[in-house]
């Protein structure tokens, strides 16, 4: 209990600093206490870790129902992501500010629960850390036998509303079907962290966001934050739509809770489906990663090994000594590319200046959204894409050239 109080008053003292600090707040270093043994480069595995949902639009016949499927997996990976892998009981804490060039690897398999396909499905996660000022986290997934695939990147940025952390995103997420050549855009919500005060902060969503898709429907979402004295946490309200129909005449529409529980509904209003994240069969499955004595040093599990285990143990003074040896170095390594007039060389990924300079796919789908939109999805540091290329060069022990360790 005293421990909980020394903390709480510590909080309040760096909320209060915070409100000093006038635009983005994401470099300034936070209490040891509110931090979690995560970083910002393993977040996208959250969209992987229930492969069955993620490759199930690619066995779908119905173009409808695929959309469906499509906003069903955007909506059960919220949670996760929100929660930084936390449970809702526990309330988020902040992940670690990922270092440039930070990787992560990891992969899931579990079977698939289509009818037309028994055998397992695996997606493959690839994540990288393309750029620290500002940051910007980009990533790959793919189930390679399902032919399903997605790439996003974010770039973030946070800043103080009152007592409240928000954190706002520029960038997006797209997933692709190779058997019926569809793409999806996905955007990628504010959050605002609540409840920091009371020691267990939770996220809330708000706005409307929507998924297009080459497809002909769009999903849109109405998150619904929780009021100061009613309400529960974590509403949303959805529907799916012809992307032509000027009505938006639903031919589904979904509501509840993205952090537990949501019901699905027909045109006719029939509830068709109930999904609780807390069922077994909804659960996520074992991440599949290479054993931390055997990753690069690159990889971002071994590279904050001693951070992570120093929060897990709650030993403060160790969090700041392993977190400054990593970071200090990295201050270095920028210095000393800059005397030596040198260009970091991301690893996996490509920057485009513009979203015109990608795919007509993608084109088509900016396209649909107004102006404002889609600067927001394009991102304020540039659009970062998978490169298939850079990967080959990488596998052949070719790779972009960099230090040892990130140590130096």
């Amino acid at each position: 209990m005293v421990a909980r109080l020394s903390n709480l008053s510590a909080l309040k003292d760096f909320l209060s600093f915070l409100a000093t600090v006038s635009g983005d707040i994401s470099h300034v270093t936070a209490p040891p206490f509110i931090l979690a043994p995560s970083s910002l480069t393993e977040f996208p595995s959250y969209w992987a870790e229930r492969p069955s949902l993620f490759t199930a639009p690619a066995h779908e016949s119905s173009p409808e129902r695929r959309v469906l499927l499509v906003l069903k997996l955007y909506l059960a990976s919220l949670q996760r992501q929100y929660y930084v892998g936390r449970t809702v009981q526990e309330g988020l804490k902040k992940p670690l500010n990922s270092f440039l060039g930070e990787l992560f690897f990891c992969d899931f398999t579990d079977y698939d629960l289509t009818s037309e396909k028994e055998s397992t499905s695996t997606v493959r996660v690839v994540g990288e850390q393309v750029s620290h000022h500002p940051p910007t986290t980009a990533c790959y997934l793919s189930a390679d036998d399902d032919g399903v695939h997605a790439e996003a990147y974010s770039t973030q940025n946070t800043s103080l509303s009152g007592t409240s952390p928000v954190v706002r995103q520029s960038g997006h997420a797209r997933y692709t079907l190779d058997k019926y050549n569809e793409t999806y855009l996905f955007p990628l919500p504010d959050v605002n962290v609540r409840g920091v005060l009371s020691g267990v902060p939770w996220p809330e969503l708000n706005d409307v966001y929507k998924i297009v898709s080459t497809s002909g429907f769009t999903a849109e979402m109405t998150f619904i934050g929780k009021k100061f004295w009613r309400g529960e946490r974590n509403c949303f309200e959805a529907s799916i739509y012809r992307t032509a129909d000027e009505h938006k005449k639903a031919i589904f529409t979904l509501t509840g809770n993205w952090s537990s529980r949501f019901s699905i509904f027909d045109s006719a209003g029939k509830e068709i489906e109930v999904f609780d994240l807390a069922e077994p069969k909804n659960l996520p499955v074992p991440m599949n990663i290479t054993p931390i004595d055997q990753q690069s040093p690159w990889e971002s599990r071994r590279a904050w090994q001693a951070t992570f285990d120093a929060i897990r143990k709650g030993d403060q003074g160790s969090v700041v000594r392993e977190k400054s040896k990593v970071e200090d170095a990295q201050r270095q390594m920028r210095k000393k590319e800059k005397t030596e007039g040198k260009k970091w060389e991301t690893m996996f990924f490509t920057r485009t200046d513009d979203v015109e300079d990608d795919s007509d796919a993608l084109q088509k789908l900016f396209d649909q959204y107004e102006d404002s939109e889609v600067d927001r999805l394009r991102g304020t540091n540039g659009c970062w894409s998978f490169d298939t290329e850079k990967e080959k060069r990488w596998k052949n022990g070719q790779g972009s050239s960099r230090a040892e360790t990130p140590l130096g």
